[in-house]
């Protein structure tokens, strides 16, 4: 029986990307007793990388709660918020988590663990007492058309949707696009989307639109090396992401990523390398 596993291994396993289970990673959700190699949240873990069975009992809360509605982004980031604040030893699979409102729950409180609190509907005041009249008549004016919304306007508000809306957030996105089809930050996004949304084909067409508008752009190219790692196309991945480096030196995700996938190849040195350039960036 299995005691330790890969992140490759959990996320077969589990049914995430592996990109999702690394991201967890390194926001200090799982790991060695939930922590990176310093023992707090968030630090750069240690390698080679070996999740317990309650890093995974904690991934398939994540999974489950994500299939309850709450986006990705904010599932991690509130449960990362949830990991810091819970006594050492404790695992977040051990908390009755439930999906509410897109947000996360304790199943049976009344407020969200992360985030603000909903606001109250004010009560509905009783009608008045005695006689109902009708209101004057008055003379009703058209509406003034609404004016088209421009590209920028559509972006705005796929940035506004991404957390609450994802599917939305999509569909502004494209109608930006379509009034704006060079914006590299539109395709960069919109392929980010589909990436969490197990989309891998259309995360890969939107970054490489990116990259042929701006072969320059670091964080598009990137991004395709994330969906060839998920892919379990490594060589592919250790190429885009050194050539994503090339681009931009301070990256710090490429080298964290470069350093998984040469501990897995078993080139302990470059993966070493990899992770003590990952920490001089993130410190």
């Amino acid at each position: 029986m299995w005691s330790s596993y890969s992140a490759r291994h959990a996320a077969q396993l589990i049914g995430l990307p592996e990109s999702a289970v690394r991201s967890c990673v390194r926001a200090g959700l799982i790991g060695v007793g939930g922590a990176g190699a310093s023992g707090e949240p968030g630090a750069a873990p240690e390698l080679p990388l070996r999740l317990t069975f309650r890093d995974l009992s904690a991934l398939r809360a994540l999974k489950s709660l994500v299939a309850a509605g709450v986006p990705l982004a904010r599932a991690r980031r509130e449960l990362a918020d949830i990991a810091r604040r819970l006594p050492a030893g404790t695992s977040l699979a051990e908390l009755p988590l439930e999906a509410r409102d897109g947000h996360i729950w304790i199943r049976g409180e009344s407020a969200p663990l992360a985030g603000q609190l909903p606001l109250p509907f004010s009560p509905v005041p009783p009608p008045p007492a005695g006689e109902l009249r009708d209101l004057p008549a008055r003379p009703v004016e058209p509406p003034a058309p609404a004016p088209a919304l421009t590209a920028d306007d559509w972006f705005e508000r796929a940035l506004a949707l991404e957390e609450s809306d994802p599917p939305a957030a999509i569909d502004a996105y494209r109608r930006s696009l379509r009034l704006r089809p060079d914006c590299v930050e539109a395709w960069i996004n919109l392929g980010r989307l589909h990436a969490e949304g197990g989309e891998p084909d259309a995360a890969t067409e939107c970054f490489s639109t990116a990259v042929k508008l701006d072969p320059a752009d670091a964080t598009a190219v990137y991004n395709l090396g994330v969906v060839a790692q998920d892919a379990g196309r490594e060589q592919d991945a250790i190429y885009l992401y050194g050539r994503a480096l090339e681009l931009d030196p301070g990256l710090a995700e490429a080298h964290y990523n470069l350093a998984t996938l040469f501990d897995q190849s078993g080139d302990s040195r470059a993966a070493i390398r990899h992770i003590n350039e990952y920490r001089k960036l993130t410190k």
